[in-house]
């Protein structure tokens, strides 16, 4: 009986295990399907990506160092580095701006300050002119305190005004040597400018551009202190105009007097067919008779 069950149970478990391993067959056919298809897929993105071309590169100058980059991106880098050029362009013309004015600020508060340190010798010299022949000691016996105030206010002025007078001298020497660092400069300046600009310019050229502005009335000194690039081409254009203006009044006139043309000579007509004394008028014939 043992036995017979045994076979009963064995029977009914064969279904269940035989199901338990098909599924497990079917799952891992599935399983290499997946795979292959993965694999598959990866393939055909392989190849698409090896279908593409790759992009031309060109090689630019950027920031002194030698780049490749695509060859569309060119523009756009040239059109940026032009940009970043032009800003700092313009923040260099602007940061020049800015340092001449306060530059000329700072000339302003200085002259202002001249102004007014000369206007306060000019006042202590007023002071000072006060004292100008007192007798001090027959003022210290008449009256010593006032005679020591006055001696120490005297003393004050004298010492305010050398303070003054110094800073004076300080500053115009300051002033005088800027002045002729400033004038090196523009005249420098105006030298290249000649040089670059006016066709054909030469010392000698100089020279005569020179001659004619101190013609006009300019002194050596005016001239220096105004020279610039602006006013160097005006002068030029000047002197050239009145060259030419020169040469116009130079050039002889026109001779306009009518000379008579001589007067033509008439060759005589030739003599008319002659006619026989036979055929001839009776006053033909007697001119042909006189003749004879």
């Amino acid at each position: 009986m043992d036995e017979a069950l045994t076979a009963v149970a064995e029977a009914q478990a064969m279904p269940a295990g035989g199901e338990q391993q098909t599924n497990t067959a079917d799952n891992a056919v599935s399983d290499v399907e997946t795979e292959e298809t993965a694999t598959e897929a990866e393939g055909a993105e392989g190849q698409e990506g090896d279908g593409e071309a790759e992009p031309e590169l060109v090689e630019v100058d950027y920031d002194g160092k030698k780049h490749k980059i695509p060859a569309e991106l060119k523009d756009a880098l040239l059109r940026q580095q032009d940009y970043t050029r032009k800003t700092q362009e313009v923040a260099e013309e602007r940061k020049a701006i800015e340092a001449k004015r306060a530059e000329a600020d700072q000339i302003f508060q200085t002259s202002q300050e001249v102004i007014e340190a000369k206007a306060h010798i000019h006042h202590i010299d007023s002071q000072l002119k006060q004292y100008e022949g007192v007798n001090w000691q027959q003022l210290e016996n008449e009256d010593p305190m006032a005679a020591m105030s006055h001696w120490r206010n005297y003393q004050t002025l004298k010492e305010e005004r050398g303070q003054v007078a110094g800073y004076l001298t300080h500053t115009t020497n300051e002033l005088s040597e800027k002045a002729k660092l400033d004038t090196a400069n523009r005249l420098r300046e105006t030298r290249a400018f000649a040089e670059k600009s006016i066709p054909g310019w030469t010392e000698d050229m100089d020279k005569k551009i020179t001659d004619f502005a101190l013609g006009k009335g300019f002194t050596r000194e005016a001239l220096q202190n105004a020279y610039s690039p602006q006013t160097y081409e005006i002068l030029f254009l000047a002197h050239l105009g009145h060259q030419a203006m020169m040469q116009k009044t130079a050039q002889p006139k026109p001779n306009t007097t009518i000379v008579p043309k001589p007067l033509e000579t008439v060759a005589a007509k030739a003599s008319a067919a002659r006619v026989p004394p036979e055929k001839m008028g009776m006053d033909d014939f007697a001119k042909w008779i006189n003749k004879r």
